[in-house]
């Protein structure tokens, strides 16, 4: 069982080259990334970017603690390495080319230390280990949700579905942490869905931030944040489509 968030040490891992920073006047954050390079060689670093809403909700996912689904059983994220086997939903196991992660300070009127809210499953939320322990995530990951519903509502077999859109008070619900705690998300060659703690959760995809390539400064912090990649659409199509909240709802409710 992953023991809470704030039971681990915070000491960051040692990275292969000197911090990057993305040149921008005014408030940074500092994004751990780890990747493979072109000869398969793990390669990890830091990058301060800009303190962006779309690059922050983008590369939060899930926080430390949960452990996610590998070909040889159960493995805390942060325990996770480039080329690492990830059991996913879709296409079985996939190496992990990218694992970016930043820190969540909450408490602090430093717009790089705003509180930030994440959404606790709590065991069995779900049903039997769906989660199989309290998992954290991110207001802004998604769930994969398959609901006969949602053929005859929006034409699609499955959906991935807000976090903040299963909030009911009682088993699901938003919190503050007291004390920080690092949120990863994880990118393959292909968009997938991932099992962190029993329940299936989207894997990285840029999508807003395919949007804002047009911005430069947009750009040049995506490049330094995936040098894995010569561009965003490297990583393609979405496998499945997004609900928004209100979808979900609506979905939700429907009889």
């Amino acid at each position: 069982m992953p023991r809470p968030f704030d039971a681990y040490d915070m000491t960051p891992r040692p990275f292969s080259r000197p911090i990057s920073v993305i040149p921008r006047t005014g408030p940074k954050r500092s994004y751990e990334i780890a990747w493979q390079d072109e000869h398969g060689h793990s390669r990890f670093d830091t990058v301060l970017a800009p303190t962006d809403p779309i690059l922050e909700s983008t590369i939060a996912n899930v926080a430390r603690g949960a452990v996610i689904l590998t070909d040889t059983g159960n493995v805390p994220v942060e325990d996770l390495n480039p080329g690492d086997m990830i059991q996913t939903v879709e296409f079985g196991p996939l190496p992990v080319r990218w694992i970016g992660s930043y820190v969540v300070l909450p408490g602090s009127s430093d717009p790089q230390r705003a509180v930030t809210r994440l959404v606790r499953f709590s065991s069995d939320a779900f049903g039997l280990a769906k989660p199989s322990a309290d998992l954290l995530l991110s207001e802004s990951a998604h769930l994969l949700l398959k609901d006969a519903k949602c053929q005859p509502l929006y034409g699609l077999d499955q959906a991935y579905a807000p976090a903040r859109a299963f909030e009911d008070g009682a088993y699901v619900f938003s919190i503050t942490p007291a004390a920080p705690v690092t949120v990863f998300n994880l990118a393959f060659d292909r968009h997938a869905t991932i099992v962190a703690n029993g329940i299936e959760i989207e894997s990285f995809h840029p999508g807003p931030l395919v949007e804002f390539m047009g911005d430069n400064q947009m750009r040049v912090a995506s490049m330094r944040l995936f040098p894995h990649i010569a561009s965003l659409q490297q990583f393609g199509e979405r496998s499945t489509q997004r609900l928004t909240v209100y979808e979900t709802s609506q979905l939700r409710q429907a009889g």
